[in-house]
């Protein structure tokens, strides 16, 4: 059984209940307890479940109205080895000492497990980004001013006049909701604007997205493919995809997801910190 129909039989024997033991998890995942216990792991440290004596239960629900198009809990269980290969992907990115950004989105949120547990100064608007690396690294963060957004795991500001705006990054990475020819494609204004005024702030942009998000259509324009200066995919991508990007000028990184291998442990499992995984995916770069 895959890891991603595994969390959602998990996510969905909570559903209703109060509680649910591990007994009764093992009857309904086809999975040994230990592969259990990392899922469940995950899901807690995503804030989709509350592990509790004996078992797991539902968190607490909120009463915060959320954006239309984004929920982080919707969008964490798809396509979830394809976002795993990605975040592992682009730690060849990420060299210390650095200061980068990390901006939203469930592949960014998968992509700050990996990063190295030091050396690195993280400016976020995310809140899985903010409490993995505040709790499992020693790495500088700051967290983006501006109102809490549970459902959507951010937090969002309409005024410009933060502080942080003097913050300057080597590398700025984002998720996206779709990529059309028309460039990097959002729904909602606030994201959008947090996101072009960080963009200002770093040096280069790297854009973390599986390939079903060429599929996708959104509204608003975050930028131009012009602009994006490294797109990271998994090797679904389309020929006519891949080639939209390419005529962009972008250089691509496709990660592999079909090949079998371990599962890599989070960079704060891992006994030299690194953040590198210790099993390694086939190179598939093409320059633009």
């Amino acid at each position: 059984m895959l890891k991603e129909e595994r969390c959602n039989l998990i996510l969905k024997a909570i559903e209703g209940r109060e509680a649910v033991s591990w007994e009764d998890l093992q009857a309904i995942v086809d999975a040994s307890s230990a592969t259990i216990r990392r899922d469940v792991d995950q899901l807690s440290e995503a804030g989709l479940l509350r592990k509790i004596r004996g078992g797991i239960a539902p968190v607490l629900t909120s009463r915060v109205k959320p954006l239309q198009s984004y929920l982080f809990r919707d969008h964490q269980l798809r396509s979830m080895d394809a976002k795993d290969a990605i975040a592992r992907k682009a730690l060849d990115l990420v060299s210390t000492p650095d200061t980068i950004i990390v901006f939203g989105g469930t592949t960014c949120a998968r992509f700050a497990e990996y990063l190295p547990t030091s050396g690195l100064t993280v400016l976020t608007d995310s809140l899985p980004v903010t409490t993995h690396l505040t709790m499992h690294t020693d790495n500088r963060v700051f967290l983006t001013g501006g109102e809490v957004l549970p459902e959507q795991g951010i937090c969002l500001s309409p005024f410009d006049d933060e502080p942080l705006y003097h913050l300057a990054a080597s590398t700025m990475f984002i998720g996206c909701h779709a990529v059309t020819a028309a460039g990097i494609m959002e729904d909602d204004p606030l994201p959008l604007r947090g996101v072009q005024a960080r963009m200002k702030q770093a040096e280069r942009l790297v854009v973390l997205a599986d390939s079903s998000k060429f599929l996708e259509s959104r509204s608003l324009v975050v930028c131009p493919l012009r602009e994006v200066d490294v797109f990271v995919t998994d090797d679904r991508i389309s020929d006519r995809a891949h080639a939209m990007l390419i005529d962009a000028g972008v250089t691509v990184l496709v990660a592999e997801t079909r090949a079998p291998a371990a599962t890599p442990l989070p960079a704060a499992e891992r006994p030299d910190g690194s953040g590198r995984p210790l099993d390694t995916n086939r190179e598939s770069r093409v320059e633009g």
